[in-house]
């Protein structure tokens, strides 16, 4: 063979292994696979092939390839940033790491444990990984609640407990009267420390002007640590984190500064009261942990491939902390952001998801917010006919999710292409003082996201004396919890205050995602549904108790006193199907809800509500919230589940010519 051919031949080779790993990149391995690293494909490289069942002997060339690769110096064989890895390479050095490790366990017992060392490096790493996301997460948890409680007061006796803590042996602290106008002897409003009362115009200015103040506050500190310490750290991170896990190198993004950043600017971005949450940025934060230990292990940190499963397990951390949820994490990793999920990272996934919310919940003594976020104490059953207003509630979710992506882009493409995007710290003091200028006068939007959803999705008992709760009900009847009762006239005011704050929520979310803080969607979407949800279902409630022998109630109502609708349920249902639509997630989303709920008995309700969300959103649009700000940023983000419609046959590509290559190969813009 002339060294002619002995070029081309090598060239060929080359270009094949090319475009092989862009092949299996454009296919996305997303779908879990049973086999090891070890039998992923075979290795061609210097004209040889590896055989996988080859005699070790054969293959001491690999060891000496392997040290030229360990012994390589800084800078050489890594990825440059805003650039692609090169899948079918890294997977080819592990084979060859594995391989070389192996071998060396025949030469004594250090060898025999370096290598136990190594197969145990993962589960190591995933473990620390779990302790720092719970660890984070808990101290991100105290520190917003303790801010946002400060918007409207303080605990004298104890300033460093929240409302919650300083009036733990206060009066009627159910979860449903501390959100309203509860109140104990501990706990004191700005009003009545400095207006000397609780009640009267003064005290509400008062009150009104610091929890302005305070909101302010926390914004701008919000945003000017994102903009001189960690530009990074601003919005959900999600979308970043698909992008990175699908391939792409962005240096920083995972880094110290950002995790510090993110961290701080979630509680202050948080405790502002800005229609947002802390749910997703989680992820974003989990994943900065995986990324900082995957450097502890040289099986990772020196491999983006094999880095990517650390920061997959990260990922159902973060929502395993965010809400309470490892299962539904590990299948929001699997579904909506890995892009390369093997079996055995499935596994690592769930001890991960373990360990952070066992760490979580173990360091965060002072509620059980993360054992059931939203924990419901019914189940009451449900009518084969509700399945069509669940439906109903599905189709809206699918409505609002669309319109929220194509308004919320419009907003975010301007900012990006207009003066406005130079004044990143000013859009955030506008929208703050907007937003807790609007949010005030309504309990229902001053009240934290979290805990308006809470009580949307409870219960209405013969205690509670919230306006949501103020029915007529019949004191003969011995279980009250089971029956619906006619409405009073503060539920009729209550659902006017909760139209308002659907129609503020909405507008607003959509100009509050993307604004240079932390930012997620996940609370927002879930409020905003849950909202209709529950006047939906009251709606119902009533039309039940005035008709209750309509054909539609026959299987809810005994008599007119006696009809099982629990509004309740609506709100759940409805915050799935609005976040459904948001997101387009469907199984996981299902899952994540009933770990928030506890609800067993209405999985089907969500199950229906969640994919008529994904039919009605794909068929107005089919990109969700996170591809779409993948497509505005111009992320090299090459979906698995994307169709491609191929016309072009080889001839169309290739002609001959006449020099010593047969062929040249041309490249199509399309």
């Amino acid at each position: 063979m002339d060294p002619a051919q002995a070029s081309y031949r090598s060239a060929s080779v080359a270009h094949a292994r090319k475009n092989h790993g862009d092949q299996r990149k454009g296919l996305g391995t997303t779908a879990t696979s049973s086999t090891d690293d070890d039998s992923l494909l075979d290795i061609v490289m210097d004209g040889r092939e590896v055989d996988d069942h080859a005699d070790p002997n054969q293959l001491q060339w690999s060891s000496n390839i392997m040290d030229t690769l360990d012994d390589l110096p800084p800078g050489i064989g890594q990825y440059d940033d805003f650039h692609t890895i090169d899948w079918l390479r890294d997977i080819a050095r592990d084979r060859m790491r594995h391989r070389h490790i192996v071998k060396k366990r025949q030469e004594g017992c250090w060898e025999q444990l370096k290598g136990a060392h190594d197969a145990w490096s993962g589960w190591v790493c995933v473990l620390l990984v779990g302790v720092a996301a719970g660890t984070c997460a808990g101290i991100i948890d105290i520190g917003a609640t303790w801010m946002s409680d400060l918007k409207e007061g303080v605990c004298l006796e104890a300033f460093w407990f929240n409302k919650e803590q300083c009036c733990w042996s206060g009066p009627s602290l159910n979860s449903t009267s501390l959100l309203a106008d509860g109140e104990c002897s501990q706990w004191y409003s700005w009003g009545k420390i400095l207006g000397g009362s609780l009640e009267g115009p003064g005290s509400y200015i008062i009150g009104y002007l610091f929890y302005v103040m305070w909101a302010l506050v926390f914004g701008l500190l919000a945003a000017m640590l994102v903009r001189m310490f960690a530009p990074y750290a601003c919005g959900s991170g999600i979308p970043e984190i698909k992008t990175i896990l699908s391939g792409f190198i962005i240096r920083g993004y995972l880094g110290k500064w950002t995790l510090l950043i993110k961290s701080v600017g979630m509680m202050l971005a948080v405790s502002a009261g800005l229609s947002l949450g802390k749910e997703g940025p989680f992820v974003h934060v989990a994943c900065c942990c995986g990324n900082i230990f995957s450097y502890l292990f040289p099986k990772y940190g020196r491999n983006e491939a094999k880095k990517r499963e650390i920061m997959s397990a990260a990922a159902a951390a973060g929502v395993s902390v965010a809400f309470g949820a490892p299962i539904g994490g590990v299948l929001f990793s699997l579904e909506e952001v890995s892009y390369y999920f093997p079996l055995k990272t499935l596994w690592r996934s769930f001890f991960c998801a373990l360990i952070a919310a066992f760490v979580l919940r173990s360091i965060n003594p002072f509620g059980n917010d993360h054992l059931v976020m939203f924990y419901i104490d019914y189940n009451e059953p449900w009518s084969l006919l509700e399945l069509i207003p669940f439906i109903v509630l599905g189709a809206l979710g699918g409505i609002f999710g669309k319109f929220f992506i194509k308004f919320n882009i419009m907003w975010c493409r301007y900012r990006k292409f207009s003066k406005l995007g130079n004044y990143p710290i000013f859009e955030v003091l506008v929208i703050t003082f907007i937003t807790a200028l609007l949010s005030f006068p309504n309990p229902y939007t001053r009240m934290n996201t979290s805990e308006l959803i809470r009580l949307l999705v409870s219960r209405c008992g013969p205690e509670d004396d919230t306006e949501l709760c103020d029915y007529y009900r019949n004191p003969n009847i011995t279980d009250p919890y089971k029956y619906s009762a006619v409405a009073g006239d503060a539920v009729n005011s209550a659902l006017w205050k909760l139209s308002l704050a659907l129609i503020f929520k909405m507008i607003i979310t959509i100009f509050t995602f993307g604004i240079k803080i932390p930012a997620g969607l996940f609370i927002p979407s879930m409020a905003v549904g849950a909202i209709v949800g529950r006047i939906m279902g009251v709606g119902i409630e009533q039309l039940a108790v005035t008709y209750p022998d309509s054909f539609f109630f026959t299987n809810v109502c005994e008599s007119q006193d006696k009809c099982i609708i629990t509004p309740g349920l609506y709100a759940m249902v409805g915050a799935a199907a609005a976040l459904g639509g948001v997101t387009r997630m469907t199984v996981s989303l299902v899952v994540i809800m009933f770990e928030l709920t506890g609800g067993l008995e209405y999985i089907v309700p969500m199950m229906a509500a969640a994919m008529t969300s994904k039919w009605v959103g794909d068929a107005l649009g089919r990109e969700g919230i996170y591809d779409a700000h993948i497509a505005l940023n111009g992320y090299p983000y090459l979906d698995s589940k994307e169709e491609f419609t191929h016309t072009t046959i080889a001839a169309d590509v290739m002609r001959p010519r006449s020099e010593n290559s047969p062929f040249v190969f041309h490249t199509l813009k399309t």
